[in-house]
């Protein structure tokens, strides 16, 4: 049989690991949503810029 010492630091590794994984793929979507984010901002104002420039030589 497993001491409990030996199994509370087990689960306290892992429950560690566990934590910072859930953090690391927190920050991954995070990331992602923010260039997503940035890209579609990007071709908005863009696409604003076209449909309001002024005609000139008319």
């Amino acid at each position: 049989m497993i001491e409990s010492s030996t199994l509370t630091l087990t689960l306290t590794y892992v429950g560690t690991l566990g934590v910072a994984a859930v953090i690391f793929l927190g920050q991954i979507v995070a990331f992602t949503a923010m260039l997503a984010l940035a890209g579609v901002v990007g071709v908005l104002v863009h696409a604003a810029r076209l449909i309001t420039r002024r005609r000139t030589g008319s």
